[in-house]
């Protein structure tokens, strides 16, 4: 056999696969679309904390069942002190929403009943508790920031 005989047979990749690999890419690419508009986390609602001051101190954004912590001014706790965040709704007794991030920016989960408590218009307030949060589960330590949670 020589090289002149010999034949280089090319495959040329069928009509119908590269069809098929167009559909794949978009059905996957409208998945991904699809999924990211459905998971979307809207912030239901936010609050902008002032101290004692009333000087800007944090802002909370409220989602669906976390709270969204960024500080605006540095203010960390004494070293033997927690800053515990309080819903104080009009009609109610103070319900602990939990610990601010030590360093004052993070995420605080929300169980069902604190999600119902900040589903209307609440007050918000931190109070400077013992280490690890109030025992008594009210707001004993003195007030260090507060403001309104406005319900979009």
């Amino acid at each position: 056999m020589t090289a002149t005989d010999s034949h280089v047979i090319e495959h040329k990749p069928s009509f119908w696969n590269r069809p098929r690999l167009f559909v794949g890419a978009c059905l996957v690419v409208a998945a991904g679309i699809g999924g990211a508009i459905y998971t979307q986390d809207n912030v239901k609602s936010a609050a902008t904390l002032v101290s004692t001051t009333q000087q800007p101190a944090a802002q909370i954004m409220a989602h669906k069942d976390y709270l969204e912590v960024k500080p605006i001014a540095s203010t960390a706790p004494e070293p033997d002190r927690s800053l515990e965040l309080w819903a104080i709704p009009a009609d109610g007794a103070p319900v602990s929403l939990g610990l601010l991030p030590e360093d004052g920016k993070g995420i605080i989960g929300l169980n069902p009943r604190q999600q119902e408590t900040i589903s209307k218009p609440v007050e918000l307030l931190v109070s400077s508790e013992t280490k690890g949060g109030s025992v008594s589960k009210q707001p004993t330590g003195p007030t260090v920031y507060q403001g309104a949670l406005a319900v979009r």
